[in-house]
């Protein structure tokens, strides 16, 4: 539904040039109608001259995108390539632009409601991710000290200071230029505040440097991923020097915490990382996929003293002790989201596993479950432990070698509760592939499966919930994975920073080996020389 406002709203911004003409004659308080008109609609042009004569102290995204009582459409999913283009642009000529109508007045942009899915809406087809959207902006900010160096500059320019609040994405590429918008912060009249961080495709002295830069500070989410060599030691190091006060969420590469690679004198080492993490006072979310943790993880987690609520254990090697720990947790009670994928849960630790679910029954809305190994015998078990989780919305069982009629059994019982319920990642079953095939499955095998017996199954399980009124449930089959928007982004990036490593780790093997047969030679021509 839209109101008359809006609708007048559209009917003003068609005219087009007439509009661009008459801005000046709009009532300051129908901006940010306007605003939300052009970007429905993929009016660059006019959306620009709006940022750029912004009369309000705020942009923010949310507000002006999100639903409102004047347009239902939310668009804060909608990252159109050209509409961002002409606002961020025109944050820049909002800054050399002498005031016309309204006095400058803007002290805050927060672009952090924005969010990147795989199906545009948008008519251009064409998105700018979080990536594009940090090069962008710091590209603005440097090329806005550059025209500030002219004579002619507007002398409101050098009076004008606006806190811009992005989700930032920093990488290889993109570093130098990022790095070189925050050593100018102090002086350029936009200022970027990283609220979220994600740093890929760096070494461990850029990702220190650009973070103690970024002012850690004002950071809330800290994600270090894929390409950064971020091990034990160095986030030892990272957290005892650089103070992160309003740090929420923290999410480290895979393998960053392995206790195989701890020597005799690292032992103390994840109880220290625990410590510096208890001083932590908002962190609430951990992720530590991928890391080996066997027997350790109470050393990394009892110094917390807040609680956390979501927390990633995927393939980390837990053992019974790591379960039982958790499960009597202060944590337990607490969850939101859960990750244990990659451990054989009723083969290890079934009651641990039935005691934490119960635990964290009242809080709990998602759980990952992927290559837990739950087969046809396990279902009644594992629906006696999910039963408690009443409140449960996103459920995950990726990679599990359950049959259709397993499916089928496991859906009539999430029918008969789980109101919340509104998606689910469901496995190809288990007769779709051939009987010899092994799980975990490999790439090869995983797309070669049963499509006709496939289709039929899914639609039996859409039945199921059609048949108990619950068609809004989403069923999901992402052999591959679900879409992650930061990798599609720089996954050529991600590729040649893989191939490098992996190069890298060739040379050195080669190096090696190449030594040890030099040695091998000598050792030898010596004995020969000695005869």
């Amino acid at each position: 539904m839209k109101s008359l406002r809006f609708l007048a709203a559209e009917g003003f911004i068609q005219t087009g040039s007439v509009a661009l003409g008459n801005l000046s004659c709009v009532s300051f308080n129908l901006y940010p109608l306007l605003f939300k008109a052009c970007y429905l609609h993929e009016q660059a042009e006019l959306l620009h001259a709006l940022v750029q004569t912004w009369p309000l102290p705020e942009l923010n995204i949310q507000r002006l995108l999100g639903r409102s009582s004047d347009c239902e459409l939310d668009l804060t999913s909608c990252t159109c390539r050209t509409c961002l283009q002409a606002v961020l642009t025109g944050l820049k000529d909002y800054v050399l632009s002498p005031p016309k109508t309204y006095a400058k007045s803007l002290h805050v942009v927060d672009l952090t409601a924005l969010k990147d899915i795989e199906h545009q809406v948008c008519p251009c087809k064409s998105t700018m991710g979080r990536w594009a959207r940090t090069q962008l902006l710091t590209q603005m900010c440097y090329e806005t000290m550059v025209a500030m160096q002219a004579s002619d500059v507007n002398p409101s320019a050098f009076e004008t200071s606006i806190d811009i609040l992005l989700n930032g994405f920093v990488t290889g590429r993109n570093y130098e230029l990022v790095a070189q918008a925050f050593l100018l912060l102090r002086y350029c009249p936009l200022k970027v505040r990283f609220v979220s961080f994600r740093a890929d495709s760096l070494s461990l002295k850029q990702l220190f440097y650009v973070l103690r830069l970024a002012e850690p500070e004002s950071i809330k989410k800290l994600e270090v991923v894929h390409n950064v060599p971020l091990e034990a030691m160095h986030l030892e190091v990272l957290l005892s020097r650089v103070e992160f006060p309003k740090l929420q969420s923290l999410t480290l590469p895979a393998g960053a915490l392995d206790v195989r690679r701890l020597g005799a004198d690292d032992d103390d080492l994840l109880a220290a990382i625990g410590h510096l993490l208890a001083q932590l006072g908002n962190l609430t979310e951990l992720y530590v996929g991928f890391s080996t943790l066997t027997g350790h993880l109470r050393r990394l987690l009892c110094p917390l003293n807040t609680p956390l609520k979501c927390l990633d254990l995927a393939n980390c090697c837990l053992n019974r002790v790591d379960m039982t720990y958790l499960a009597n947790s202060l944590h337990s009670e607490t969850l939101v989201q859960l990750d244990l994928s990659g451990h054989d849960i009723f083969g290890s630790f079934s009651t641990a596993f039935h005691k934490l679910l119960s635990r964290c029954s009242s809080t709990l809305t998602t759980l990952i479950l992927e290559e837990c190994d739950i087969k046809e015998d396990h279902l009644t078990t594992f629906t006696n432990a999910l039963s408690p989780c009443q409140g449960l919305e996103e459920l995950k069982l990726l990679g599990n070698p359950l049959s259709s009629v397993t499916l089928r059994r496991l859906f009539s019982m999430l029918t008969t509760g789980f109101p919340k319920l509104r998606y689910i990642e469901v496995p190809a079953p288990r007769d779709c592939y051939s009987e010899d095939v092994a799980y975990p499955l490999e790439d090869a095998v995983l797309l070669n499966y049963n499509r006709d017996l496939f289709q039929q199954t899914r639609a039996q399980l859409l039945g199921i919930l059609e048949r108990a009124g619950r068609g809004d449930v989403e069923v999901c089959t992402p052999l591959m994975g679900a879409y992650d928007p930061d990798i599609t982004e720089t996954s050529n990036e991600l590729g040649v920073s893989m191939l490098k490593s992996f190069n890298s780790v060739i040379g050195n093997f080669i190096g090696t080996i190449t030594e040890v047969d030099t040695r091998r030679s000598e050792a030898q021509r010596g004995n020969e020389n000695s005869w």
